[in-house]
């Protein structure tokens, strides 16, 4: 593509370095699910909550909708522990047990990066993975109901 930069014309290219990355052939739902102590009933939907947004340009369904709600879920989960323990700050106290480092180092203790789908230039950061616990919170509570995502939360938070 030609184009002008202040008063020069110049080639311009971009080098596209991203790595598509599929869920591992030995990634296998069913055990995930029960590591997880959930039965899924929807579908796919935990594939669905390790899909991020950038694999196959969008083309697939992805975790985005479970993500918001998950986080709602374990916001909410988060707060009702911190009043529960008489904490002065709530809102801090939240802040804390949901930022993405905590978030991503839960998910790495689950064993699902395995699973995850994505075409990202550096693989898999800190966020990615905080988005995807996110998103399996939002399958189990769209799945299963508000007490086996409290539990799971809980258990894993």
């Amino acid at each position: 593509m030609l184009r002008t930069v202040l008063g020069r014309r110049s080639f311009h290219t971009t080098i596209i370095n991203r790595v598509e990355k599929a869920a591992s052939p030995e990634f296998n739902v069913e055990s995930a699910s029960q590591r997880l102590g959930v039965s899924f009933t929807t579908p796919n939907i935990l594939q669905r909550a390790l899909t991020h947004k950038s694999f196959k340009h969008a083309n697939e369904p992805t975790n985005e909708r479970l993500e918001a709600l998950g986080g709602r879920v374990i916001s909410l989960f988060a707060a009702e522990k911190a009043f529960q323990n008489n904490a002065i700050d709530i809102a801090e106290e939240v802040n804390e047990k949901i930022n993405a480092t905590q978030l991503a180092s839960v998910f790495d203790t689950l064993n699902l990066e395995s699973g995850l789908q994505y075409h990202l230039r550096d693989g898999v950061s800190s966020n990615v993975k905080a988005n995807a616990y996110k998103a399996v919170v939002g399958a189990i509570y769209h799945d299963k109901g508000f007490s086996a995502a409290r539990e799971f939360v809980q258990k894993h938070l």
